[in-house]
């Protein structure tokens, strides 16, 4: 009989994790919480509670630290709780990361997971509880969903693709001036961007950066796509470009790397632990020279990030933290 593994989202955000626990299901009888709004509701996610043998908070917010302070259905489960790199940068959530240090309810998990060592040390400066019990195990993607394309030169190399959900942290001013300084070089240049738009004051920075550079024809906003859509966007790409000024591993870059793409990545705090010094850039002279550089191996780029994030790859990682929690 498999053991049961229930997952609890905050804000039911299972954005990171559906695939992970879609592979899962292989091993364990995997069940996702929906939490409604309704307070009746909370009596049937009790029950859940009490019918698993494993429960997995994703996210360090909401009704997760809820659970983990007041709840006493959590006696004699095992607890994960997965944070990712929000969490440890927005006040309200670092209150409540306070509250259950303060109250105790911290130890009423048995595992921490962090997807990059980078944001675990940050967690134990602010927590020092968090190095009790953490682990590190990346994000992973199925690699599947973006396949490799084929690429030899064409039109796809003039086509940079700046993705994500852009807020002040993806640091859109820097690609925008980095891209600037490309297009002085080789004005064939493209940069895509796709995404919503967060912060509303970046869309008038956007426009108003293109406008005052006579760019506007070298930038395509294709706003908010679809995963099931993004594969077949990627296929006229050439690179990915990261400007973040944070990030705890970069989803966006490794599926557009599984792709195919080139990773032109900002040298972001702990991206050293991520990628290869050779794709990253600091400066003018790295960002443009990494894009004209005739070093483009779209084979190398899909088998990194395959080693290294794919559920093919490493989901054993989970299946053994679940295993010896």
């Amino acid at each position: 009989m498999k053991s049961k593994l229930l997952i609890i989202a905050a804000a039911n955000n299972f954005h990171f994790i559906r695939d992970i626990a879609n592979s899962l299901s292989e091993f364990l009888d995997v069940e996702m919480a929906n939490i409604g709004l309704d307070v009746l509701h909370f009596g049937e996610i009790n029950k859940q509670i009490l019918g698993a043998d494993v429960i997995w908070f994703e996210w360090a917010d909401g009704l997760n630290i809820d659970f983990l302070m007041y709840s006493p259905v959590l006696y004699n489960k095992k607890v994960i709780l997965r944070l990712h790199r929000y969490e440890l940068f927005t006040p309200r959530i670092l209150g409540l990361l306070k509250k259950i240090t303060d109250s105790g309810g911290y130890k009423n998990i048995d595992k921490l997971v962090f997807v990059s060592e980078f944001v675990r040390q940050i967690g134990i400066a602010k927590f020092p509880w968090m190095a009790e019990n953490s682990v590190v195990i990346p994000n992973l993607f199925d690699h599947t969903k973006f396949p490799k394309q084929s690429k030899c030169f064409n039109e796809s190399f003039y086509n940079l693709l700046f993705l994500g959900r852009i807020s002040y942290v993806k640091n859109l001013p820097l690609c925008l001036t980095m891209f600037h300084e490309l297009l002085k070089l080789d004005s064939n240049y493209k940069l895509h961007i796709v995404g919503e738009i967060s912060d509303p004051e970046l869309d008038y920075y956007l426009w108003n950066f293109a406008a005052k550079n006579d760019i506007f024809n070298n930038i395509v906003q294709h706003g908010r796509v679809s995963h099931e859509v993004l594969p077949e966007l990627m296929k006229a790409m050439g690179y990915i470009v990261c400007s973040s000024i944070f990030e705890s591993q970069g989803m966006g870059i490794i599926e557009g790397m599984s792709a195919g793409l080139k990773p032109v990545v900002f040298n972001f705090p702990g991206a050293e632990n991520l990628y290869p010094k050779k794709w990253l850039w600091t400066d003018r002279t790295d960002f443009v020279g990494n894009i004209l550089s005739s070093d483009y191996n779209p084979q190398e780029y899909h088998d990194y990030v395959v080693k290294k994030f794919s559920i093919q790859e490493n989901l054993w990682r989970y299946t053994e933290l679940i295993s010896e929690v």
